[in-house]
Order: C-alpha cells, then sequence, then structure tokens
C-alpha cells in the first residue's frame, strides 16, 4: 500500500497494531504520547504530517491524548477530508468536528465485531483485576455485575464458571430475561440496594451513574467496586471514599492484559473499514 497511517501510542496495543500493519504493508509513523512530558512535542509532529496522512488511528478512548484542548485544535485546523480517522469513544465534539468536515471516521467501539471480541480480553482482565484488589475469593462470592452487554455477558458468564454467585443488574426487561435464561439471578436496578447487601464485589459496565449511593451505603465496607465503563464510569466513587469501599475505574483492559490479541481485533476493522471506504469510492466513481 501507498498510504501513509499515522499512528497514536498511548499502550501496547498500539505498539503491536503498529507492528501487524507495518507487515501488512501500510506506511505507518507512529507518535508516542505515552510520556505526558513530550506528548506535546508529538502532537506538534502530528500537525506537520497530518496533511501527509490518509489513515489516523487514535487510542482507546480517544481522551487519552493529553492536552485534549490543543489536539482539537489540531484536528480542526490540519485534518484533511481524505484522511480516515478510527479510535475509541469519540467526544461529542470530536464527533461534530469530524461530521462537520465530511471526514470519514470509524468509532472502534461502535464496530460490533470489534465490542464482541473486546469483551472476552475485557472479561478477563476484569477478573484479573478482582483476584488482585478483592480480599475474597471469586468462587461462592456474591458479585454485582451491572449491565448485560457484550462485556457484562462475557464477565458474568466467567465469573459464574469460577463459582460467584453471580446477581446481575439491568434496566431492560429483555436484558434481565437474557441474563436469567443463562443461569444467573437478575432483577431491576431499583432492586440494587437489597441485592448489594453481602455483596463482595460489584463490576460496572454501565456508562451512567448506576452504582448509587443507595447502592454503595447498603455494601459491605470490605467489598470493591471494579468499574470498567466508558467515559466517567458509572459509580459515585466519591461517595464510596465517603463510606470506605474501594472503588476502581478501569479503563483500556483489553490494552492492559492482552495488547497482542486486541492489535490483532484493531487491525482487522482497520482493514474492513478501508475496504469499506474504498468500495464505496469505487461505487461513486460509476
Amino acid at each position: 500500500m501507498d498510504r501513509q497511517t499515522i499512528l497514536l501510542i498511548s499502550d501496547m496495543r498500539q505498539v503491536y497494531l503498529a507492528e501487524i500493519l507495518t507487515k501488512k504493508g501500510h506506511n505507518v509513523r507512529c507518535l508516542d504520547i505515552r510520556n505526558r512530558e513530550t506528548a506535546l512535542q508529538q502532537l506538534e509532529k502530528l500537525k506537520r504530517f497530518l496533511d501527509k496522512a490518509d489513515v489516523l488511528i487514535l487510542p482507546i478512548p480517544v481522551q487519552k491524548v493529553p492536552e485534549q484542548e490543543i489536539f482539537y485544535d489540531i484536528l480542526n485546523k490540519n485534518l484533511e477530508k481524505k484522511t480516515l480517522v478510527m479510535g475509541g469513544c469519540f467526544s461529542t465534539e470530536q464527533r461534530e468536528l469530524l461530521t462537520g468536515r465530511d471526514i470519514h471516521f470509524l468509532d472502534f467501539m461502535e464496530d460490533t465485531v470489534v465490542t464482541e471480541e473486546n469483551a472476552v480480553a475485557t472479561a478477563e482482565g476484569t477478573i484479573a483485576e478482582l483476584v488482585e484488589k478483592s480480599p475474597y475469593n471469586i468462587d461462592e462470592a456474591k458479585v454485582l455485575v451491572t449491565g448485560y452487554g457484550y462485556c457484562g455477558k462475557a464477565i458474568a458468564k466467567r465469573l459464574g464458571a469460577l463459582g460467584a454467585r453471580v446477581t446481575v443488574l439491568a434496566r431492560r426487561k429483555e436484558a434481565r430475561k437474557e441474563a436469567k435464561g443463562d443461569g444467573f439471578y437478575a432483577v431491576d436496578f431499583a432492586f440494587g440496594p437489597e441485592e448489594a447487601m453481602g455483596a463482595a464485589m460489584v463490576v460496572n459496565t454501565v456508562p451512567a451513574l448506576v452504582v448509587t449511593e443507595k447502592i454503595i451505603r447498603e455494601l459491605p465496607r470490605d467489598a470493591y467496586i471494579v468499574d470498567i465503563a466508558s467515559g466517567e464510569g458509572g459509580t459515585d466513587f466519591a461517595c464510596a471514599r465517603e463510606y470506605g469501599i474501594h472503588a476502581d475505574h478501569v479503563l483500556g483492559i483489553p490494552g492492559k492484559y492482552a495488547p497482542k490479541e486486541s492489535a490483532y481485533i484493531l487491525e482487522r476493522s482497520v482493514e474492513r473499514f478501508i475496504l469499506k471506504e474504498k468500495q464505496g469510492e469505487m461505487s461513486d466513481g460509476f
């Protein structure tokens, strides 16, 4: 391929992704933004290189890029219409910028295949967090899993296989029905405070405030909450601190626990997106 791909490296996923894409024939230029002290220098390089870029691959989430205001300004002033942009969990402002400039972009987290495949790595990494941070074994522990999307399902199933007593909290009746069909006890969030009693662990997958004070106050003080939801998460972390409950917001789990596998997942998504755009160009030509 004669295209130039600019890849911002925020974790090991991108390191492996760069290797894979290079082997596939992409002309990859990497900008390492992991060191905040040198990130501004890397963003200055991005400003200079953007006019040569056919593909720009951003972190998951895009908010990992330091100096977001400067980064936004660079995109706004230097990003060209021909550049395909990919990243994870674009902000509303970034989406509006890209859409307004008629730039084609892909949010990896809205690629169903990526979401399904990433759920496995996310589930395994979440369990690793529980094993490391909770003072209890998973076996026989009462664990609340909030949400029953791809990640919620994968986590609940693996916790169940390890002997946990899993309760799923979900708003949608269909999700609760599915969770029950998979062998779990499932209730609406209205019953969250009742279910929190005696729970050793809570895993939140919902990117909205659902692990509220009503639930937190009923948890044992040695319970552990791990929140893997995007954005600000779905846990009242200030409330958890007030009650002395350990709560972590852990993002980018696949990049931490399965970076190479995750890189292959992203590479396949990149190739699908590029192929789709090429096919679209060919259709426009007729």
